[in-house]
């Protein structure tokens, strides 16, 4: 294999032990698409990918699952993968080396047109208590004024009306984590590099194939998640969406109004940055809060924290919920981790010190 090939391989093998316990048909059909490297698919894959940048270890194995799942899924019972990828529940010995090779034929265009062209955006909302908790706790700070919500690296804006979702958070005593009621939102902006449209049924059939074969849970969250929006879209005041990518982003919320306040949301989007993009980022979003008055720019954060994670955090404290902002007399920036999580938040192991301050308003 070439080295491009042995990246990959290496990223598959890695992926497929970490679904082994989690998504088993996955960690399957994955050990069978690394054998299928060393074949003609390995050749037509590195000329498919040979535009495309990755910079997540996850990204390219979960590409792969999510187109064959998405071609599998529209094409029906047909499909040599289907009993293996779309059924209930998933039936993993039909995901057998021979149905692999024919999924992943050469005429199969609509394959590789997915590898081509698309992302793995599974919109999870249960990542929106990233931004309801905290817009909240602004209310009962005291604070009035109409908030504008951004949600940055947003997929289809689906987390933008998560306040018309049932809420499903408890803390680490089991308890309810309130998220209402909420300051009065104006404006509702979703901005992503390739912002899917859900009312468009290929928008929306990818949606669903990005969500794992037997989380039954979670394609129901994302149906309910797109009915409530295709309503609120069609309603004044309704989320927008618009496509731009992060590195790039801060300059065009320049144009947001000055005399409310602005809640920006970024939910598992770092790494999926080139370092350089990164930089730049980070740099033009602190420029972006010292550019405001104080307590005027809010960003709530749920990211992986990787130091967590060298330390053996389990999964379910993996993740951190922080809020950055400038308060008043301050010059730079603070950063309060609200919460310790799991990347799809339903625990929240609370810092209760960090919510204070934010609760208490200004100093």
């Amino acid at each position: 294999m070439t080295p491009y090939l042995e990246t990959v391989a290496g990223e598959l093998g890695a992926q497929a032990a970490f679904l082994a316990e989690r998504e088993p048909v996955y960690a399957h059909g994955l050990a069978l698409l690394r054998d299928a490297l060393a074949g003609p698919f390995g050749t037509l894959l590195e000329s498919t990918w040979n535009a495309r940048a990755f910079h997540a270890s996850y990204e390219r194995p979960l590409l792969l699952l999510a187109a064959l799942r998405n071609d599998a899924l529209l094409e029906g019972p047909g499909h040599p993968l289907h009993a293996a990828l779309c059924a209930d529940p998933p039936d993993a010995d039909a995901f057998t080396a021979e149905a692999l090779a024919q999924a992943l034929a050469p005429e199969r265009t609509r394959f590789y047109a997915s590898l081509r062209n698309r992302a793995v955006q599974t919109n999870e909302t249960t990542r929106a208590v990233t931004w309801l908790w905290p817009a909240h706790l602004l209310g009962q700070s005291g604070e009035r004024r109409t908030l504008t919500l951004v949600d940055l690296g947003a997929s289809a804006g689906l987390n933008l009306v998560a306040d018309g979702l049932p809420a499903s958070w408890v803390d680490g005593a089991g308890a309810a984590v309130p998220v209402a009621p909420l300051p009065p939102i104006g404006m509702r902006l979703g901005v992503d590099v390739s912002p899917i449209d859900v009312s468009n049924e290929a928008g929306a059939a990818w949606l669903r194939a990005c969500v794992w074969p037997s989380d039954r849970a979670r394609l129901a969250r994302l149906e309910q998640a797109i009915a409530a929006y295709t309503v609120r879209a069609a309603e004044p005041g309704g989320p927008q969406l618009t496509a731009c990518g992060l590195a790039d982003v801060w300059p065009l919320l320049e144009v947001l109004p000055r005399d409310g306040v602005v809640l920006c949301v970024q939910t598992i989007v770092r790494d999926y940055l080139a370092a350089d993009d990164r930089a730049r980022y980070e740099l033009a979003k602190r420029n972006f809060m010292l550019s405001r008055p104080p307590r005027s720019v809010f960003i709530a954060e749920l990211e992986i924290d990787a130091e967590a994670g060298a330390a053996g955090a389990p999964a379910e404290r993996s993740a951190a919920i922080t809020v950055r902002f400038r308060e008043h007399g301050e010059r730079e920036p603070k950063a309060l981790v609200l919460a310790r999580t799991h990347p799809h938040p339903r625990t929240l192991f609370v810092d209760p010190a960090a919510v204070a301050e934010l609760s208490r308003g200004p100093r």
